[in-house]
């Protein structure tokens, strides 16, 4: 006779009770495993966006917070008459080296503060003073500010300074963290103090941050808009060529000539107010600092939205270039027959020449330091442009014929 092995109901009311015990923990343990992660991840986010701020600040001056640009661990100064002396000094010096240096272009505003275009760093105490600087004075700054900025200042009435709220230029002046709040005067004004918070007010005027740098696609809402704006200022018999566009959420700078005269160059500054834009210069092309030019009337504009070349220092462009058609087409190996002539579009600048032939076949010509020229066959725009980095250092590449 066979063996009953079959468990009493008691004994499965206890399986199915400690079954259910260890669902219980399981569950338990999942939810807090899941918790757990979901709150890792959380803090990975936080984590990842101070890494990307912080790296942004450290790679361009123009980008950051007050809390980056005032260094908190700056001790203040004693406000006595020894510290008035030193600054009226050094103010007196500012005056001069700004008057010295000012028609060199190299005096720019970034966050206020006065920078060396050339060297893309603030311009130091020790720059200025003409010697070695009193111990005291090693935490000034030199601002480079509008008078007219004063008058934002929440508790402007509390402050002993005079200024001109009409004044719009820019002018040298320098700040001091003191015991009282910061010292800020020139060579025009005695001083005054404004606190922490006012100075923070008064710098961030000049904050140049307004989200990141793109280049718009051809198929974006900014590309549609500012592309109609420079075919409005041209007409609609012409077709605008651009040449390079560059926005942040507040300005934007666009490069254009047309196809039917390609030596007419414009560049643009554009300013926006909610999804729409606004021409507010078409003068680029002709100041001969550009960057100067922008940085004076727009403090606040991120000047790398900026080409990387200057359209004010090329004057020589050339444009149906014939003399050339019969070297080229001597050289098989650019591809180019008889059939094929007339240039659809051909510009010559600054030692370079581009030619785009029917059905889309392109030359580039290149003058060297000899004076020789050669031809390159070139299979598309972005060869081209690579064809003369590798030729000549920051080329000419909006003569390209982009569109």
């Amino acid at each position: 006779m066979k063996k009953n092995n079959k468990p009493s109901k008691g004994e499965n009311n206890t399986v199915l009770l400690l079954i259910a015990c260890c669902a219980i923990i399981i569950c338990v343990i999942l939810v807090l495993i899941i918790n757990r992660t979901l709150r890792r991840k959380d803090v990975d986010k936080d984590v990842s966006v101070v890494n990307d701020e912080t790296e942004a600040a450290t790679e361009a001056p123009t980008e950051g917070t007050t809390a980056e640009i005032i260094d908190i661990s700056v001790e203040p100064v004693e406000l006595n008459d020894e510290l008035y002396g030193y600054i009226d000094t050094l103010n007196t010096n500012l005056r001069n080296y700004f008057d010295e240096n000012y028609d060199s272009g190299k005096l720019l505003t970034v966050y206020g503060y006065m920078y060396d275009a050339e060297t893309n760093l603030p311009i130091e105490a020790e720059t200025i003073y003409g010697g070695e600087v009193p111990e005291v004075l090693k935490d000034v700054n030199i601002l480079y500010i509008k008078s007219g900025d004063f008058d934002y200042i929440e508790n402007i009435e509390n402050l002993d300074i005079d200024y001109d709220m009409t004044d719009e230029s820019l002018s040298p002046y320098t700040s001091i963290l003191t015991t009282e709040g910061y010292l800020i005067s020139s060579d025009k004004y005695a001083g005054g103090i404004l606190s922490e918070d006012d100075y923070r007010t008064l710098i961030m005027r000049y904050s140049c941050y307004h989200g990141d740098i793109t280049a718009p696609d051809e198929s974006s809402n900014d590309y549609a808009r500012i592309y109609s704006l420079i075919s409005k200022e041209w007409g609609n018999s012409y077709t605008p060529d651009i040449k390079y566009m560059s926005v942040d959420s507040k300005y934007g700078i666009a490069v254009a000539n047309i196809l039917e005269d390609p030596t007419d160059f414009k560049e643009f500054l554009f300013m926006k107010s909610g999804s729409s834009w606004a021409v507010r210069s078409k003068v680029l092309v002709n100041k001969d600092n550009v960057k100067q030019y922008i940085n004076e009337k727009y403090p606040d504009f991120d000047l790398a939205l900026l080409p990387s070349y200057d359209l004010s220092q090329y004057n020589d462009f050339k444009t149906d270039l014939y003399g050339y058609y019969e070297d080229i087409v001597s050289l098989t190996d650019l591809g180019i027959t008889e059939d094929d002539l007339p240039a659809v579009y051909c510009l010559y600048s600054s030692n370079f020449i581009y030619y785009e032939f029917a059905e889309s076949k392109r030359v580039l010509g290149y003058v060297d330091e000899s004076g020789a020229l050669t031809f390159y066959k070139v299979n598309s725009v972005s060869e081209a442009a690579a064809t003369m980095s590798s030729l000549s250092d920051n080329p000419p590449l909006f003569i390209l014929k982009f569109s």
